[in-house]
């Protein structure tokens, strides 16, 4: 038996939370009483806390006062755990803060832990419908996805409003709930499309579980709808090239704002290449930089925000 299996296997005797004479351990593990004391560093590094209890009767016991096996945490890890909680907590479409508050509290009671303030969170743009609402409708949707691959799920019924603002009605078959752009979606197959759609849970204005139970299509694979990017089946990818000035010269290397993306400094300013979906989504984006930011390419956009532009002169003229 080598080294690693050994110390598994004197955790394990440990585990059971009496005190083991260093002899006996050795006996038990059929190796040198020298080894013991190996074992116990070699697990006491690995975050184990063992006991050392000296006397006629004394030996190692494990610490089982946390979590078993005993593992203890960095400081690191600690604080990484407060300031994740503090995190999720702080904003407002993270649907089990319950749940997650008791699960917390009783990591937090099985350690010798300070308790820190939680990081501020800003929510730039919070939603306008209230989280319980929005809450109800990722519960009835959760419950309507099938439990497995080849389970059965149930359809719903909904009303659902688009970006023209008209409502219709449509049965739909949830297969996942995602998050994108701080928006809660679900991924579904739409009865009267005969396809799969992304659905904004905050625009279903009424639903209805029904008992019609469906399976996933076999031909479905996630990766096909969703990836790092958000969601891939939301129009053509299009590559623009931008060349920013003024402060967001600087403020466009912050972040990665799609696929294929280079920065690249210029005598004029700041190069941004990147490819992007959603022809609507990408002018809005391009507007948002206002008088500091150039169309090179491609001729479509550059056409496009020409018109926006003089619309807008036309508006304020």
């Amino acid at each position: 038996m080598g080294k690693t299996a050994l110390c598994i296997k004197m955790l394990q005797i440990l585990n059971s939370g009496r005190v083991y004479k260093i002899s006996e351990l050795a006996s038990m593990l059929e190796t040198n009483p020298r080894n013991i004391i190996e074992y116990r560093n070699e697990l006491e590094e690995a975050g184990y806390v063992i006991i050392s209890t000296p006397g006629k009767y004394g030996g190692y016991k494990l610490d089982r006062t946390s979590v078993i096996p005993s593992i203890k945490l960095s400081e690191p890890e600690k604080n990484a755990l407060t300031e994740g909680s503090g995190y999720i907590l702080s904003r407002n479409d993270f649907m089990h803060k319950d749940d997650f508050r008791s699960a917390m509290a009783k990591i937090y009671s099985s350690l010798k832990h300070e308790a820190e303030d939680d990081p501020t969170l800003v929510n730039r743009f919070p939603l306008v419908m209230p989280l319980e609402e929005l809450k109800e409708r990722y519960d009835t949707l959760k419950d309507c996805i099938p439990p497995s691959e080849r389970g059965k799920g149930k359809v719903l019924s909904i009303t659902y409003r688009s970006l023209s603002g008209e409502e219709k009605e449509r049965r739909i078959h949830p297969y996942k709930l995602f998050m994108y752009n701080n928006a809660w979606f679900v991924l579904a197959f739409d009865e009267r499309s005969g396809d799969i759609r992304y659905f904004k849970l905050n625009r279903i204005t009424a639903f209805t579980r029904t008992n019609d139970l469906f399976r996933k299509l076999l031909s479905f694979n996630e990766s096909d709808y969703l990836d790092d990017f958000g969601m891939k089946n939301n129009g053509e990818w299009y590559e623009i090239k931008l060349l920013l000035t003024g402060n967001y010269a600087t403020l466009v290397e912050e972040r990665i704002y799609g696929k294929n993306q280079t920065v690249e400094q210029t005598s004029d300013g700041t190069l941004l290449t990147v490819s992007m979906q959603n022809k609507e989504d990408i002018k809005v984006f391009v507007l948002g930089f206002g008088e500091h930011c150039q169309v090179l390419s491609p001729a479509w956009l550059q056409e496009d925000i020409k018109n926006v532009s003089k619309h807008l002169a036309d508006l304020y003229s």
